[in-house]
């Protein structure tokens, strides 16, 4: 137990705490924001998002235990990465005039480029400050935790949009039977021949 507190509270650092523990709240803030406002959001969406959290928390305490670091920044950066590739796959985005995104259902929709949200952006721009702050002066192998951890987030945000296209496409194929066509019933799968 005194292992977790030492890595929840950066060995007793103030000014680790603060910065860390801000910004986490608000990429957090952002991320469940982004998530919440999804159009398509649904249970399994939401539980997808919270497993992927837990699975970075658990891995960031694992990580810490085992390596003796401290520390919560490896949540915060994934956090971030999710919510980026969240928000790209929501859509295009207009970004300084220009548009990005990843090509999805809404271009097939006619509907035009949003702007990113100003949760999102001030997030980001908070986690990039952290970022380099940490990259000044903490080891370069922090550096490299954080980019990883940004990578992990963006990674787990793209395999939840994979598994929402699967999802949808078995959905899709298993609602197009022809209507006298019935799925066999488990005991005519069984019965001896």
């Amino acid at each position: 137990m005194a292992k977790l507190i030492d890595i929840l509270s950066y060995g007793g650092s103030t000014p680790d705490i603060v910065i860390n523990y801000i910004v986490c709240s608000v990429v957090l803030f952002a991320a469940g924001r982004a998530q919440l406002h999804d159009v398509e959001a649904s249970r399994a969406s939401l539980c997808w998002a919270s497993s992927a959290l837990a699975f970075v928390i658990a891995f960031q305490l694992g990580l810490c235990t085992v390596i003796g670091c401290t520390g919560i920044s490896i949540i915060w950066n994934a956090a971030a990465g999710y919510a980026v590739i969240f928000e790209l796959r929501a859509g295009p985005l207009r970004v300084w005039g220009e548009e990005v995104g990843i090509p999805t259902r809404h271009r097939a929709h006619g509907r035009p480029p949003a702007r990113p949200a100003p949760t999102l952006v001030a997030a980001l721009v908070l986690c990039a400050a952290a970022d380099v702050f940490y990259a000044a002066v903490a080891p370069p192998l922090t550096t490299a935790a954080h980019g990883c951890a940004l990578v992990l987030g963006a990674v787990l945000a793209a395999a939840h949009g994979c598994v929402r296209r699967l999802a949808a496409c078995c959905t899709a194929t298993s609602t197009a039977l022809p209507p006298d066509a019935q799925p066999l019933a488990r005991s005519d799968t069984l019965a001896p021949t």
